[in-house]
């Protein structure tokens, strides 16, 4: 019971450092929507590539999950079970997140009456049935920009990459870790090759879309560093290496943002990944000094809330400028922050000048506010929602059997 308990505590705290990650570059992919009102004074100019670092995870974790599953069931499943352990991964993600997509929605249509660039309020809803099907970013369903929830792209594309990953996993364990690295490079370099931004999500790359390749690259890439774990985790390492490895966490963290704050996009921004793996993996092996400072629960509760910031901030920040411009009436900031007037959203309708670090906290403990309100909302709902389990009926004391004399 003892060792149970130890391995269950060690299991934990692997996760809670890397929720930690999993908030922070959340957050800098918040901060990069809220800039791009602005024409100048930008901190994160590429942090809509952290989703680099999403994409990453998801293919460990998938790799991961399916390495524990064979250490107890050696045989590769059928293809129709395959099939079914991509299709739960994906279902299980969909349950999660589509009540917070709608109520995301619902926020959408409150605040712009409609959508952006959108003066038909029919015309919006209509759009959002891209957003309900997870189809934001794909020729089907990127609909020239109009999607409400344009962050979405990156869950649709996890989606269709992690069906179709987690299915090799199962039918052909060992081969596809085999493969994996040469997949994702292959596939990073057409990516690199054929695109002039980190992140052109939109534009069409043969039969598929920027985005999606860019996500079977990087969670093929994933996919690959779970081998180098699996050999990793088992070796015990002494202080020397401890303090070596957390060097290599420091400078890893050092040069992802050295490569990230004030770096305009371009195909250089793409070295980022290198240090982004390094982060993942030493946080799964838990062997560095800075892991564990992260592994508490504070940081297992913010990325519990990072799924749900992700989704809701691209509204929230028209919210989030209501609120200032109704607060801050006196603050020289408020001049900035005008009415939406423009043609693409409102990205062209703010004035230009600098944001400062005060507009960067506010909005984003702004919108963990509301993703925190939004969270308990959708559990209370699903709660009320599920069935209680029907209580069994008490047992007929005249059908008990009476005790024995040895009882």
């Amino acid at each position: 019971m003892i060792m149970s308990e130890t391995i269950t505590k060690k299991k934990n705290a692997r996760i809670a450092s890397v929720e930690f990650w999993r908030f922070l570059f959340t957050v800098l992919v918040m901060l990069y929507h809220l800039e791009i009102y602005y024409t100048s004074g930008k901190l994160f100019p590429s942090g809509t590539s952290a989703v680099e670092f999403f994409f990453v995870l998801s293919g460990f974790l998938i790799a991961l999950s399916a390495g524990h599953w064979f250490e107890k069931n050696p045989e590769p499943l059928s293809a129709k079970d395959a099939a079914a352990k991509a299709t739960q991964f994906v279902w299980k993600k969909v349950k999660a997140i589509l009540p917070v997509i709608i109520v995301t929605l619902i926020l959408h249509y409150a605040m712009n009456g409609g959508g952006f660039s959108r003066k038909n309020t029919l015309d919006a809803i209509l759009n959002s049935e891209w957003d309900i099907l997870f189809m934001v970013g794909t020729p089907f369903g990127y609909a020239n920009g109009g999607c409400p929830i344009v962050p979405l792209w990156f869950l649709t594309a996890l989606f269709v990459a992690g069906y179709v990953y987690t299915y090799m996993l199962y039918r052909k364990f060992h081969f596809t870790l085999f493969l994996a690295p040469l997949l994702g490079v292959l596939l990073y370099s057409f990516f690199t090759l054929n695109s002039s931004l980190v992140l052109d999500f939109y534009a069409k790359m043969g039969f598929m879309t920027a985005g999606m390749v860019k996500a079977f690259a990087e969670v093929a890439l994933g996919m690959a560093m779970y081998s180098l774990y699996a050999h990793l985790s088992k070796k015990k390492i002494s202080p020397l290496w401890e303090v070596v490895l957390t060097l290599l966490m420091l400078f890893s963290i050092y040069r992802y943002f050295a490569l990230t704050i004030k770096v305009n996009s371009s195909l250089d921004n793409f070295r980022r990944i290198v240090y982004i793996m390094i982060i993942i993996l030493l946080s799964f092996l838990n062997k560095d000094m800075i892991t564990s400072v992260l592994n508490r629960g504070f940081a297992r509760f913010l990325g519990s809330i990072s799924m749900t910031m992700y989704v809701c901030h691209y509204t929230l920040c028209n919210y989030f400028f209501a609120v200032v411009r109704a607060l801050w009436k006196n603050n020289p900031m408020s001049t900035y922050l005008k009415e939406l007037n423009g043609s693409a959203g409102g990205f062209g309708g703010f004035g230009g000048g600098t944001i400062n670090w005060k507009i960067r906290v506010c909005y984003v403990v702004f919108v963990f506010v509301i993703a925190l309100l939004i969270h308990y909302l959708v559990k209370l709902i699903t709660k009320l929602l599920t069935p209680k389990p029907k209580a069994a009926p008490p047992a007929n004391p005249e059908t008990v059997p009476a005790p024995s004399a040895a009882e």
